[in-house]
């Protein structure tokens, strides 16, 4: 179980699977930052990056990691991509992989390929 906490008291967890941590050779917490002060800094990266609109959120940036995963050449599989974002069942990681008709078009050509 991976949490944030002000103090004594746990303001948010979630689950993060011991074996994901053994995967990527992880030990220590995964930042020193509490999540307002993360959400200003990649805030402000976005805004230098031009990155705006819908794609200017955490969700987007989700969706973005998603889509790139599944457009990469060769594509990553499914179940990878679920691992990596934490997902306990694929289910919620399609959720992040609608892709827009440009890069389904690529996806489709590059089966074909």
């Amino acid at each position: 179980m991976c949490c944030i906490t002000a103090g004594a008291v746990r303001l948010r967890c979630w689950p993060f699977r011991p074996q994901l941590r053994r995967d990527f050779g992880i030990a220590a917490p995964l930042w020193s930052m509490r999540r307002p002060t993360a959400y200003l800094l990649v805030k402000r990266v976005m805004d230098r990056a031009g990155i705006v609109g819908a794609q200017a959120t955490g969700k987007g940036l989700r969706h973005g990691f998603g889509v790139a995963m599944v457009t990469a050449n060769p594509p990553v599989p499914l179940h990878v991509i679920s691992q990596l974002m934490g997902h306990g069942d694929s289910k919620t990681t399609e959720i992040y992989l609608q892709v827009l008709s440009e890069e389904r078009h690529s996806l489709v050509m590059n089966a074909w390929a």
